[in-house]
């Protein structure tokens, strides 16, 4: 009977949570106006800059239209399986088959709601199994926490970054599992959590793995303190614990070995701890622990309820809790700020990666161990104890106006609301708990459902204020803008069925300075381009684009808001998408409702032509891409003109303006060009015989810009305007471009082109003769995963530009083969499957020895049913 009153604890337990967490979720979500409800979103930032962009790519794998594998849409084309195991591997992606791209906000902010719930079933899980308490007493405080996981802070501020929430309700059955090794129970059940964690997002799964070693630690501790092991039972511990989770690594190795070897083309991140220094100080955790309040760097916001922080404060008061438990708990409550204001610890729980946005992505792990503290403390209340928790309610409350007063850290209202339902929730509990006490039951009941409400409404009060910060109104323009970029691409694909590369000068934002960070539209629409932005670049390539005149920004792209005719015809990009006209690119349709108009290029060179050349490999080595994209034309056709030539200038400064006076050639045979290399970010802006052209050597700005002209003037003014001009005058470049020569060697690359050619995502073919000393250029980036066969055997190759492909070929006839394969894969998933089979084997025989003990208990005549069952 007992054990059945606890699953009906268990399943209400559960049940509950999950139905309160959706229900304020569906009230927020209508009153905030996020869609369905409305017109906002919680798709911001780079949910919306880039997640929603890989929805749409996602979709088109799942259709069957795109690759994982690999794709032309990532910028000059790559493996995409970084990207998946980072952003689409969770479960919840499959949803995708139901909503259409016009539907992608709905989509989000529902997996958003539902992964919350999650959270709090999960930690609703946890608690009951973990204390093992099912008296009807503290179901409602069971509900009430394991909502509060649901509805915290973190949720809110990182709900944009939606993978990171698999993490989220991920991590109390991690540390459960974790909880029951060190009790001595079956260990493979923690091998399938984490791997099943690292399949659906590795990096929130690498913030839950290095939490439950703390945890493990932790749950050690006080198995220490309650049954005082012995030291070889504790490494016994220890090694399953290890072992269980070396178990959990290899089980996700079909997916995560391979995402490895991805992410081994860029180089973000060191194991280097940094210096042994703090970060703020531990003050600003109490003062952020109030409604609305947001992490900074040195200032992180934990806030998961008004009665939480007043039960873990108790803890340290309650003398049913032994001293040195209650010390070893205050251990786990210093430890988890500890991650935050210390830089080693700040660091690891960054995974020693370059965080430059999103402080803090690790918080929601301390917000699981106040939700613990709060639960574990609340389990040892007794009448007489009452009165404390009001006294530290109320001294608590004066406290935080009182540092409101002296250092405001957020508005008066939050401050102030948020002590008001301190001591509101404070004392709604204290009077449930003398109902409790007295067993009068309509009072409890009365005062259960008054500390309901109360507690949702703090939560309610605190998510109502984060939602603003973190969701915007564009569900109406993203649907406007989708219409119509399906319209321009679908047109251009319709008309020219051919493999060629798409780029565009404007994107779905891009505001007055001209910049943008939206650089994943080719895989939206399933293009290929030269644009990508993702967290797994391969570095090579970005390398290459640099010095072709558009520049790295950060770890993570580069900036192609730009026609640079020169790299884009050496690139294959046949058609541009701008709002202007570039001088050199034909318009063949004009400006959609987008505001973007279809122009193309007419010096495209093809995807895959022959060359002859005798000068060999590359050595040009310096940092003008002007001349680097002149050496690489040398290279492939070796004429005796330069695509660019250099123009002459002069300049004054005046005051904050920098006056350039650009002498350029007449007629309309010529593309114009500038870059002025900075030597510190200044935020400028460049201006054309007054035409604004773009903001300048900031974040987001290119360095090659083009310069319209009308082909009758001879001097074009050019204003560079900036707070400080911190250029390097000595090396400012303005070249034009001579359409004549581009057109000899397109003219040249298309009478080689090779005719007989199939280019797909992952796939090469091509048949074509060649004369002895002859090479295929071959418009690919190169990748060590490319097998590439030419006649059957491995082929010579070059690299052009240290990224292009040059092909050594045999003089007759040729067969290139290329074929694309994941690093990684067929061992990651013959690891994953041995693994498997081996937890199976182990589960197997722990059953077999616990059924033929039990058979021997009954020949014993001493076999407990209740045990077996």
């Amino acid at each position: 009977m007992k054990q059945n009153h606890h699953y009906t604890f268990e399943t209400k337990a559960v049940l509950y949570s999950g139905l309160l967490t959706f229900a304020l979720l569906c009230i927020l979500f209508a009153v905030g106006g996020l869609a369905p409800f409305g017109s906002k979103s919680l798709a911001v930032m780079d949910a919306d800059i880039q997640y929603l962009d890989f929805f749409s790519y996602f979709k088109d794998v799942l259709s069957g239209k795109n690759t994982i594998g690999y794709t032309f849409g990532k910028t000059l084309g790559g493996s995409n399986i970084a990207v998946f195991s980072y952003y689409l591997s969770s479960p919840f992606n499959l949803l995708l088959f139901f909503f259409s791209n016009q539907q992608l906000h709905t989509f989000f902010d529902l997996v958003v709601a539902l992964k919350l719930t999650l959270a709090s079933v999960a930690f609703a899980y946890f608690s009951v199994h973990r204390f093992n308490r099912s008296s009807d007493e503290n179901l409602c405080l069971y509900v009430l926490i394991s909502t509060a996981y649901g509805l915290c802070q973190y949720n809110f501020a990182q709900a944009s970054n939606i993978m990171w929430l698999d993490g989220v309700y991920m991590l109390p059955f991690i540390l459960l599992q974790v909880y029951y090794i060190v009790r001595g129970k079956k260990s493979w059940t923690l091998s399938f959590l984490v791997g099943t964690a690292i399949l659906f997002n590795w990096y929130s799964a690498g913030i839950d793995c290095l939490f439950s070693g703390f945890w493990f630690l932790f749950e050690c501790g006080l198995l220490f303190i309650e049954k005082h092991p012995q030291f070889k039972q504790l490494v016994r511990l220890a090694l399953r614990y290890v072992a269980a989770m070396i178990l959990g690594v290899l089980l996700s190795a079909a997916l995560f070995f391979p995402t490895i070897g991805a992410l081994r083309k860029s180089t973000r991140g060191s194991l280097h701890l940094g210096r042994l220094e703090f970060l703020g100080n531990f003050s600003t955790a109490f003062q952020s622990y109030t409604y609305g309040s947001v992490s900074k760097l040195g200032s992180v916001a934990l806030f998961c309820g008004s009665l939480v922080i007043i039960l873990v404060i108790f803890i340290f008061f309650n003398r049913n809790i032994s001293v040195l438990k209650r010390i070893w708990l205050g251990a786990l409550f210093a430890g988890s700020l500890l991650i935050f204001y210390w830089k080693p610890f700040y660091r690891a729980f960054s995974l020693f990666q370059w965080v430059s946005s999103y402080d803090y992505r690790y918080s929601y792990v301390t917000i699981f161990a106040l939700l613990f503290l709060a639960l574990h403390g609340s389990r040892a209340i007794t009448k007489a104890m009452l009165p404390r928790i009001a006294l530290i309610a109320v001294l608590y409350s004066l406290c935080l106006v009182t540092l409101f007063h002296l250092h405001p850290v957020n508005t008066r209202a939050n401050v102030y609301g948020t002590a008001l339902f301190i001591l509101l929730t404070s004392g709604l509990y204290i009077l449930l708990k003398l109902a409790s006490v007295q067993g009068a039951a309509i009072p409890r009941r009365i005062f259960a459902a008054a500390l309901v409400l109360a507690f949702s409404l703090d939560l309610s009060i605190n998510a109502k204020l984060l939602i603003p910060i973190y969701s915007s109104d564009n569900v109406a323009s993203y649907q406007s803008y989708r219409t119509n970029q399906e319209a321009l691409i679908s047109s251009i694909k319709s008309s020219d069925p051919s493999f060629y590369r798409i780029s565009q000068t404007t994107t779905r934002s891009f505001g007055g300075s001209h910049l943008t960070a939206y650089y994943n539209e080719a895989l939206a629409y399933n293009y290929a381009s030269i644009s990508g932005y993702t967290s797994s670049p391969d570095d090579n390539q970005r390398a290459f684009l640099d010095r072709l005149g558009y520049p790295m920004c950060g770890e993570n792209m580069c900036i192609t808001n730009t026609s640079i005719l020169g790299a884009d015809s050496l690139l294959g990009v046949k058609y541009i998408l701008s709002p202007y006209p570039i001088q050199g690119l034909d318009e063949i349709s004009t400006a959609s409702d987008n505001g973007k108009a279809i122009y193309q290029n007419p010096y495209a060179l093809p995807m895959a032509f022959v060359y002859h050349s005798e000068q060999g490999s590359l050595s040009d080595s310096s940092q003008n891409p002007f001349e680097f994209q002149n050496a690489l034309y040398k290279q492939l056709f070796d004429l005796p003109d330069d695509v660019y030539i250099p123009l002459a200038f002069t300049y004054d400064i005046d005051g904050d303006s920098l006056n350039i006076h650009l002498s350029v050639p007449s007629g309309s045979n010529y593309t114009v060009y500038g870059n002025l290399p900075w030597n510190s970010e200044v935020n400028a802006s460049i201006s054309a015989d007054g035409q604004f052209i773009t903001q300048y050597a900031c974040w987001l700005s290119p360095s090659v810009f083009y310069i319209p002209t009308s082909g009758e003037s001879s001097i074009c003014e050019i204003t560079v305007s900036a707070g400080s001009l911190d250029f390097n005058l000595d090396n400012m470049q303005f070249y034009a471009l001579d359409q004549n020569v581009l057109a000899q060697c397109a003219a040249l690359a298309n009478s080689q082109k090779v005719e007989a050619l199939s280019i797909e995502n992952g796939s090469i073919q091509a048949d074509l003769t060649a004369r002895s000393g002859d090479k295929l250029f071959l418009s690919v980036p190169a990748d060590d995963d490319w097998d590439i066969l030419l006649n059957g055997s491995p082929a010579e190759v070059d690299l052009i530009g240290d990224c292009l492909y040059g092909i050594s070929l045999s003089e007759g006839s040729n067969k290139l083969s290329m074929a694309y394969h994941i690093r990684y894969l067929k061992p990651g998933i013959a690891i994953s499957l041995l693994t498997l089979i081996l937890l199976c084997a182990i589960e197997f025989m722990k059953k077999k020895q616990f059924f033929l003990k039990a058979e021997e208990d009954v020949t014993n005549e001493d076999f407990n049913y209740r045990t077996l069952l």
